[in-house]
């Protein structure tokens, strides 16, 4: 077995089976031990609580197939996408494993990627926070080169709709990271292309994901309610771009609240 597959599959459970485990096993192909080719996927009821039942090992693997699909979305791999990608996988592998799964991220390019039987796969197997904090990082990748194409933000929606975001936390997502343009939850878009940052304004309330006719109660639980998706102690346990990611995104959200109590004097 080689030296991949042999650290690969140290800590992949249910990422082996199901349409993520087929995908990584193209790639692997001989070198995978036949038996755990023939083994079943972990079955998961799609009702009950969410849960997280593999490893930061599983949800790495599942998200780099992710990875993979928002690079490829709009025909082309920009350098500043492969750029924002390495960073993470060398802080959270290391120079030698990092450098493998590059390499395993080429080959997902080159596939034909199932998004919606992905994110299946993905939502049954870990909890809502997970799911959120790949998506918010799957956005920072589409925005890696300064602009969001509309087919990366349509992927983006597709993805986000099939890990079962609610709207209001898509709204967030996408409003700090796009702007009020492109697709929204219901579908349609604006235009092709989005400066990520410039003189185009972001709405406060969208990024906190209400709406301006908010009441001021509403807007303090829906601050409290972001404030506490990106505290330390709910993303302690991911990787060490998605905490950065949160550090970053919990900003954007604080200057969104103080935005909004200037609008309102009265908020406190």
């Amino acid at each position: 077995m080689s030296s991949i597959t042999k650290w690969l599959f140290a800590g992949l459970g249910w990422a082996i089976g199901g349409p993520i485990g087929a995908l990584l096993g193209w790639f692997l192909g001989k070198a995978i031990a036949p038996d755990r080719l023939t083994e079943a996927p972990p079955q998961a009821s799609h009702r009950g609580p969410y849960r997280n039942t593999g490893s930061q090992q599983d949800i790495n693997a599942a998200l780099m197939v992710l990875i993979a699909a928002v690079m490829k979305a709009d025909g082309q791999v920009k350098r500043s996408e492969l750029d924002y990608v390495k960073r993470f996988l060398l802080q959270n592998y290391g120079e030698q494993r990092g450098k493998q799964m590059l390499k395993l991220l080429q080959q997902l390019v080159e596939q034909d990627i199932p998004v919606a039987d992905v994110c299946a796969q993905i939502k049954v197997n870990t909890d809502y926070n997970t799911r959120y904090h790949m998506t918010d990082f799957l956005f920072g990748l589409g925005g890696a080169d300064g602009h969001f194409h509309q087919a990366e933000l349509h992927t983006l929606r597709q993805i986000a709709l099939h890990l079962g975001l609610s709207s209001s936390d898509y709204t967030s997502i996408h409003e700090r990271h796009v702007g009020s343009t492109g697709y929204g939850y219901g579908g349609g878009s604006s235009q092709s292309s989005r400066p990520r940052t410039g003189s185009y304004g972001k709405d406060p309330y969208k990024i906190l994901g209400i709406d301006s006719s908010a009441t001021d109660d509403e807007v303090k639980k829906a601050y409290r309610r972001m404030a506490m998706k990106y505290h330390p102690d709910r993303v302690a346990g991911m990787s060490e771009e998605l905490q950065r990611n949160a550090s970053e995104q919990m900003k954007a959200v604080n200057q969104a609240y103080e935005q909004i109590k200037h609008l309102r004097p009265n908020l406190k």
